[in-house]
């Protein structure tokens, strides 16, 4: 089996990185970690701190550190102001700080000219007024595809998977556009013999390429809220038949292809060129 990197994540899935060592948001449909950016950003801050323990200590550790900044009214550095706003959105979506792809702007109501808007308000060091230093001069985050690690789905829905020879049942939320294929990247930690598995649906074969309304498994909540059922009454199963065939998949671990579908020796050809690079 060769298995494949995770391209569509769920809400909650990015809500569970929402700190600064591991900062994960969404904007306009894709994922972001910018953990490694907020990395430099913290770093930014060059002002002289002091400590505000009476008793200074090598174990003062939950110590208040100043700097300039504090001094106009700021509770950290203006340096990190907008790690500091992205860390207070981690996790979360930030799509309406923008629009077509770049800050939002409103006119200043003193100044009356057009400047971005920035939810936690804008540095003293970043003028309002018409100034080189609105823009940085390295490429901004948000216009570069280095922190992108896969695509935020639409809609989420619940499915059941039924392994008809132990019993089991497996109920996994899952992305609407994900194929039938990325559903048993998923399934993988509950059955790692997904190969000696027929996976149907209503006794008919599922197509691994296609997702779960195009093979024809619909997704009823609508119908169920519009007669005021709750909305898990019912979710689709899909039922997994043993083969017989006595077949085991490799571990997760060996190969990553970024392909769903390539050649038969896929996993044999990743050994070899792992085996090349430890040479």
């Amino acid at each position: 089996m060769h298995y494949t990197n995770q391209q569509w994540f769920t809400p909650a899935e990015v809500a569970i990185h929402n700190k600064p060592s591991d900062c994960w948001i969404t904007l306009n449909g894709l994922v972001y970690d910018l953990t490694k950016w907020l990395n430099v950003q913290f770093k930014i801050c060059k002002c002289p701190h002091t400590c505000s323990c009476a008793v200074k200590t090598w174990f003062c550790n939950n110590c208040v550190e100043y700097c300039p900044c504090f001094k106009h009214g700021y509770f950290y550095c203006d340096g990190k102001r907008l790690a500091m706003s992205i860390v207070a959105y981690a996790g979360k979506d930030v799509s309406h700080w923008f629009r077509n792809g770049e800050w939002r702007y409103y006119i200043h109501p003193i100044i009356g000219s057009r400047t971005t808007l920035r939810v936690h308000g804008h540095g003293f060091s970043r003028p309002v007024v018409p100034s080189t230093r609105w823009r940085p001069m390295e490429t901004a985050w948000w216009n570069t595809e280095t922190y992108v690690v896969g695509k935020a789905t639409e809609k989420t829905r619940p499915i059941r998977i039924t392994n008809t020879l132990t019993g089991n049942t497996v109920t996994l939320e899952v992305c609407s556009e994900e194929t039938i294929y990325e559903i048993m990247m998923r399934y993988y930690p509950h059955n790692n013999h997904l190969w000696s598995y027929s996976w149907r649906y209503l006794g008919k074969p599922l197509n691994l390429s296609k997702n779960l309304d195009d093979n024809g498994i619909p997704d009823e909540r609508d119908r169920f809220s519009d007669v005021a059922l709750p909305d898990n009454i019912h979710i689709p199963a899909i039922l997994l038949y043993y083969n017989d065939d006595l077949t085991e998949d490799p571990p997760m671990d060996d190969c990553q292809c970024p392909r769903i579908i390539c050649g038969s020796k896929g996993v044999e050809r990743c050994q070899a060129e792992k085996e090349k690079i430890v040479k």
